[in-house]
C-alpha cells in the first residue's frame, strides 16, 4: 500500500528528530521535496536533511525554494522561519553580511503581523547571537527565552539561556553565567532538548564561555558530551567551533602542542564547512604562533587582516614581539575605545600594559592596570587577577618599588589556581628581576623555574629572557636543554606515565580511568606522545617500545598501578 504524503512528513520530520538524515532525506524526496512544484514542506525538510548530510549548497538552495513556497502559501510563520535560518546560514557558510542581513529582513517583516508567535523568539535570538553588547545580548536572548516557554519550544528556551550565560560571563558575572550555561547542557544531556540545531548552539556557548573564563576543568569535564553529539549528528561543523574554542583556552593555558592540534583540526573542518567564519580559528592560530616565537608565519596569518578590528589582538602582540611597541599600544588603544570593558578586554588590557612601559608611558601603563584591577574586583576570576597583578608588579618594577616582588608572587599564585603554567612561568620570571639585587639567590630559582617552564611549552623568546637574567645572576649551571622530539627524552613525566600504560595494550578510557584524568586529557596525551616520537599509531608505539626494551618501562607501569587513584590529574 503506497504512503500519502502526510505520512511521508510526518515519518520526515520524526527522522529529522531522530537525527537520521539519510531516513529524513528518502522520505521528503518520496514525498516531493525534489520536485519543482512540490509541496513547501518537503522542500524544506528535504533542505533540512541535506544540511546535516553535509550538501550545504543544495541545502541553502532548497530552504530558498521553500521560503518562496511558503510565503506563496500564506503561511508566513514557516516563512519567516526559513528565512532566519537561511541568515545564520550564509553567516556562517559564506560570511555575506548583505545576505545575512536580507534574509533577516525578510523574516522581520513577514512577522509584524505576528506579534506573539515562536518564530519571534528564535528572530530574537539570532539577534542576540550576532551582537557584540553583552547587555543587548542578555536582553534579546531573555526575551527569546521567555518566548520558547510561552510556547513550549524547548529548543528555543534552553538556547536562549545559554546565550544569557554567555552574555553574563562576558559581563563578568562568571559563576552566574555558568550555572545558566550549565543547566541548558543539562536540558541536552537529559533529553529535555531534541532539537540537533539547539543542542550545537549550546555546546558552542559552552566553550566559548569556557575560553573567555579561561576555564579548563569544566571545558575538559563537557568535552565528551560534545563528541557524542557530533558522534550522534555527524555535525562537523560544531566539532570545529568547539575545537577553535577549546584549542584557544589550551593556548591560553600554556599548552601549546595540544592548542595547535585543536586549531589546525577545526580550520580544516571550517574550510570544507562554516569558511565564511573561518577567521575565527586562523586568528587563534595566529595568537598562538606569536606565543611559540614563530614570528614570521604569525604575521603570513595576519596578512589578510590588516585594519580588522577582531584581529586587534593578535596583531598587538605581533608588533610588541617584533620590538614594535608604538604600533601595538595603538592598536590595542582603538580596539578597547570599541568595546566594552568586559571580560574580553583583558588580553588587550595586558598588552597596552606592556606596550605602554616599553614606550615610557607609565601613566596610560597604570590606566591600563586600574582597568586590569577593575575587572579582576568584578569578575573574581583567577586568571584576571594574575594579569592584574602582574601588571601591578611590572609598573612597580618600572618605578623600581619593593612592591613589584609581592605583586609578582601574587600573581603567580593566581595563575596557579587558574591552571595557567605559562602566565605562572611569566610571573615567577617577573618575581626573579624583582628580586634580583635584595635576594639573588632566591631570583635564580625563580628564573630556573621560569625557564623549565618555558622549555617545557616550547616558547623561545621567554626562555631566552629567563637565560639572559640567569646569566646577567653569575648563574653558571647548564640549563636543561629542550626536550629533542623522536626520543623518550621529548616527553613530560605525566607522558611518560601514559607511555608506560600504553606498553600494557591500554586503552584511553583505561588510561583515563588508571590515571585519574579526563578521557580527552587521555586521548591529549596519547597524541602528544605519537607527535613527540614521530610515530603514527599504537602498534607503532609498541615497536618503539620492543626497541628501547619494554621492562624499563614496565617498572614505570608498575610504580603508577601502585600509586593508585590518589590525585586527579591536573595538567
Amino acid at each position: 500500500m503506497a504512503v500519502g504524503v502526510p505520512e511521508l512528513l510526518e515519518r520526515g520530520r520524526a527522522a529529522l528528530l531522530g537525527c537520521d538524515w539519510s531516513t529524513a532525506r528518502a522520505c521528503f524526496e518520496q514525498a516531493g521535496g525534489g520536485d519543482a512544484d512540490g509541496p513547501a514542506a518537503a522542500v524544506d525538510g528535504l533542505g533540512q536533511a541535506l544540511y546535516w548530510l553535509g550538501d550545504y549548497r543544495r541545502a541553502l538552495a532548497l530552504r530558498a525554494r521553500a521560503f518562496a513556497s511558503y510565503r506563496r502559501d500564506g503561511d508566513r510563520r514557516a516563512a519567516a522561519l526559513v528565512a532566519i535560518r537561511l541568515a545564520m546560514l550564509h553567516g556562517l557558510i559564506d560570511g555575506d553580511g548583505a545576505v545575512v542581513g536580507g534574509w533577516l529582513a525578510s523574516a522581520q517583516r513577514l512577522l509584524e503581523q505576528c506579534p506573539d508567535c515562536p518564530e519571534r523568539g528564535w528572530v530574537d535570538l539570532f539577534l542576540a547571537a550576532v551582537t557584540d553588547d553583552p547587555d543587548e545580548r542578555e536582553r534579546l536572548a531573555e526575551s527569546a527565552r521567555r518566548t520558547g516557554q510561552r510556547f513550549g519550544e524547548t529548543g528555543l528556551e534552553f538556547d536562549a539561556l545559554a546565550y544569557s550565560g554567555k552574555a553574563l560571563v562576558e559581563r563578568g558575572e562568571v559563576p552566574s553565567g555558568m550555572r545558566l550555561i550549565d543547566e541548558a547542557f543539562a536540558a541536552v544531556a537529559s533529553g529535555v532538548v531534541s532539537d540537533p540545531w539547539a543542542a550545537g548552539e549550546i555546546y558552542c556557548a559552552l566553550l566559548s564561555s569556557c575560553e573567555l573564563a579561561r576555564d579548563v576543568r569544566r571545558a575538559e569535564g563537557w568535552l565528551h558530551a560534545v563528541d557524542r553529539y557530533v558522534d550522534r549528528t555527524g555535525e562537523l561543523p560544531i566539532a570545529a567551533i568547539c575545537r577553535m574554542h577549546y584549542g584557544g583556552l589550551l593556548c591560553a593555558a600554556g599548552r601549546w602542542e595540544a592548542a595547535e592540534r585543536e586549531l589546525l583540526e577545526s580550520l580544516r573542518i571550517y574550510d570544507g564547512s562554516y569558511v565564511g567564519t573561518r577567521a575565527e580559528p586562523l586568528l587563534r592560530l595566529a595568537e598562538l604562533r606569536v606565543r611559540q616565537g614563530r614570528l614570521a608565519e604569525a604575521g603570513r596569518l595576519l596578512d589578510d587582516f590588516a585594519g580588522r578590528p577582531e584581529a586587534s589582538l593578535p596583531q598587538a602582540l605581533l608588533h610588541l614581539a617584533l620590538g614594535e611597541a608604538p604600533l601595538a599600544r595603538s592598536l590595542a588603544e582603538r580596539a578597547l575605545a570599541r568595546r566594552p570593558l568586559d571580560v574580553r578586554a583583558v588580553p588587550l588590557l595586558s598588552v597596552l600594559v606592556d606596550a605602554a612601559l616599553a614606550t615610557g608611558d607609565v601613566d596610560s601603563a597604570r590606566s591600563a592596570a586600574d582597568r586590569l584591577d577593575w575587572l579582576a574586583t568584578t569578575t573574581r576570576l583567577a586568571s584576571v587577577r594574575g594579569m592584574a597583578a602582574l601588571a601591578r608588579a611590572r609598573l612597580a618594577s618600572s618605578d623600581g618599588s619593593e612592591d613589584a616582588a609581592a605583586a609578582a608572587d601574587a600573581a603567580a599564585a593566581a595563575f596557579t589556581e587558574a591552571d595557567l603554567p605559562g602566565e605562572r612561568a611569566r610571573a615567577r620570571l617577573e618575581l626573579a628581576r624583582a628580586l634580583a639585587e635584595r635576594q639573588p639567590e632566591v631570583a635564580r630559582a625563580e628564573a630556573r623555574a621560569a625557564l623549565e617552564c618555558f622549555l617545557e611549552l616550547g616558547a623561545p623568546r621567554p626562555a631566552d629572557e629567563a637565560m639572559a637574567l640567569l646569566r646577567q645572576l653569575g648563574d653558571r649551571a647548564r640549563c636543561r636543554p629542550r626536550r629533542a622530539h623522536g626520543t623518550p627524552d621529548a616527553l613530560t613525566d605525566r607522558e611518560r606515565e601514559v607511555l608506560a600504560l600504553l606498553a600494557e595494550g591500554a586503552s584511553n578510557a583505561d588510561i583515563a580511568a588508571r590515571l585519574v584524568i579526563s578521557p580527552r586529557t587521555a586521548e591529549h596525551h596519547v597524541a602528544n606522545i605519537l607527535a613527540k616520537l614521530g610515530l603514527s599509531s599504537r602498534a607503532e608505539v609498541a615497536a618503539f617500545l620492543v626497541r628501547r626494551g619494554v621492562t624499563s618501562w614496565a617498572r614505570v607501569g608498575s610504580s603508577v598501578r601502585s600509586a593508585g587513584t590518589s590525585a586527579p590529574d591536573r595538567s
